[in-house]
């Protein structure tokens, strides 16, 4: 028995995206080919979608959004049992699934980014990354009392190997922490900040896969690559 969850951040496409260059379907057609079970999509927007046997789950409109966008869409071709409250829903999406292997609470989102300014335009660099750590890891806590397997994924804004790429020391202490707290293991700690984090007896059945974003216009249709895990269950 099988199970594949992928995350990509697809960098904000748009309703014209549609048009020349024709943006959105080599997108889609991405998703397609990749063929998860689960999808966790982050900078997205509502005309992005693996098929029309998916259902989804997104988080609420921003601010600072175009009208379809969200930050994170969690798409399902298992059955979403229910959504779950998130600490803050223009952020973070959350949804219990039934799967072969029982089930499983996915939660998709964004760690705010090192520029962010917070709501009074002063927190100072890196601020805002590590108070929204904090936030998700009492979510991630939370969840994993719940008796169901957990996965947590989307771009963290923070790379947990020591490469240095993005993020900082305090920031990868951070998110080590709050994943331990909740007894999850990040399957793409050695890439960079898009991950897929679960279970550690979930963990344990993982196979993990990188791919770069195909191309249009002769450079990357998003400024992330993609990343999936392949589960395998005893049936």
């Amino acid at each position: 028995m099988h199970i594949r969850i992928a995350t990509w951040n697809v960098e904000r496409p748009t309703v014209n995206g549609w048009k020349s260059p024709k943006r959105n379907p080599i997108i889609n057609q991405q998703l397609h080919e990749i063929n998860a079970d689960i999808w966790i999509l982050t900078e997205t927007h509502r005309v992005i979608t693996p098929g029309d046997e998916y259902e989804s789950l997104s988080t609420d409109k921003a601010k600072f959004h175009r009208e379809g966008e969200t930050r994170a869409t969690i798409w399902s071709r298992l059955p979403i049992l229910t959504p779950l409250n998130t600490f803050d829903p223009a952020v973070a999406v959350c949804a219990e699934i039934k799967t072969p292997a029982g089930r499983l609470i996915v939660y998709g989102s964004i760690i705010t980014w090192a520029h962010n300014k917070g709501s009074d335009g002063k927190s100072k660099m890196w601020a805002e990354h590590y108070k929204s750590i904090q936030a998700h890891g009492d979510d991630w806590a939370k969840l994993s009392q719940n008796g169901a397997a957990l996965c947590a994924a989307g771009d963290f804004n923070e790379t947990l190997n020591e490469s240095g790429w993005y993020g900082t020391k305090k920031g990868r202490e951070l998110l080590r922490q709050a994943l331990d707290r909740s007894h999850l293991d990040c399957l793409t700690q050695d890439y960079r900040v898009d991950h897929i984090c679960t279970t550690k007896e979930w963990a344990k059945k993982a196979e993990v896969h990188q791919w770069a974003a195909p191309p249009f216009n002769g450079k990357p249709v998003s400024d992330h690559g993609g990343y999936h895990v392949d589960l395998y269950f005893d049936t």
